[in-house]
C-alpha cells in the first residue's frame, strides 16, 4: 500500500510539473506575441516572421525596412516567463533572454562606434590595419568606456549616450561599423525586463543611431 501511495504521489507531482510547464509555455508565448506586435506597431512597416512568435522567441524582419535602413532584422531568443524546465536549462548554461536588432544602412557609416558591457570590444584594440584609428572614450554619465572612429562622431556619441540612458540595464553590446557586409548597426539586449511599451522608443533610438552614423 505504501509503494502504491508513493507511486501515486510521484505521478501527481509529475502531472503538476507538466501542467505548470505547459501553462508557463502558453503564457510566455502570449507575452512574446504581444512583444512582437509592439515591434510591428513601432513603425509603418510590416513585420514578416521567419519564425513565428512562440515561447522560444521569434525571428522577423521589417518590410519595408524603416528609414535609414534597407534591411532591419529582429531576433528574440528564449521567453521571459518562469518555465520550470527552461529555468533549469538557463541556470545550467548561463543563457539569458536575448534580443538582437540588426540593420543594414543605405550607405556605409561615416562615423563608427563599438561598445560592450564591461570592456572595449577586441576589434577596437586589434593590431591591424585601421585598428589604430579607433579612439577610446569614456562617458561619466554611463560610467563606461567605448571606442569611436570617423571624422565627426559627435552626433553618434550623443545618440549612443541617450540609448544607454534609456536601456542601459539591458544593453549587452552596441556596434556601428562600416566593414560588416551583413549589418552596419547591431544592438544586443539581454534580460527579461523589456516591456512592450518601450519597444517604439527602442526602434526610434536605433533609427536615430543609424542616421547619426551616416552624417558626414
Amino acid at each position: 500500500m505504501t509503494d502504491r501511495l508513493l507511486l501515486a504521489t510521484i505521478a501527481a507531482l509529475l502531472a503538476l510539473l507538466i501542467l505548470a510547464w505547459l501553462a508557463a509555455r502558453i503564457q510566455t508565448g502570449r507575452r512574446n506575441q504581444g512583444l512582437a506586435q509592439s515591434f510591428a506597431d513601432s513603425t509603418r512597416s510590416r513585420l514578416v516572421f521567419a519564425r513565428a512568435p512562440a515561447a522560444g522567441g521569434f525571428v522577423a524582419h521589417f518590410d519595408p525596412a524603416p528609414e535609414p535602413f534597407v534591411q532591419l532584422q529582429l531576433l528574440y531568443r528564449d521567453g521571459a516567463t518562469v518555465d520550470p524546465i527552461g529555468l533549469l536549462v538557463r541556470i545550467a548554461t548561463g543563457r539569458r533572454d536575448e534580443r538582437v536588432l540588426r540593420g543594414l544602412l543605405r550607405d556605409r557609416p561615416a562615423a563608427e562606434l563599438l561598445w560592450a558591457r564591461g570592456r572595449i570590444p577586441a576589434r577596437a584594440l586589434a593590431r591591424r590595419a585601421r585598428a589604430s584609428l579607433w579612439m577610446q572614450r569614456r562617458s561619466d554619465l554611463i560610467a563606461s568606456e567605448y571606442a569611436v572612429r570617423g571624422i565627426d562622431t559627435t552626433a553618434l556619441e550623443h545618440v549612443f549616450v541617450d540609448l544607454q540612458a534609456r536601456f542601459g540595464t539591458l544593453l549587452h553590446s552596441v556596434s556601428v561599423v562600416a566593414d560588416r557586409e551583413d549589418a552596419h548597426v547591431e544592438i544586443v539586449l539581454r534580460g527579461a525586463d523589456l516591456r512592450a511599451a518601450e519597444t517604439p522608443g527602442l526602434v526610434a533610438t536605433l533609427r536615430s543611431l543609424g542616421r547619426a552614423a551616416l552624417r558626414r
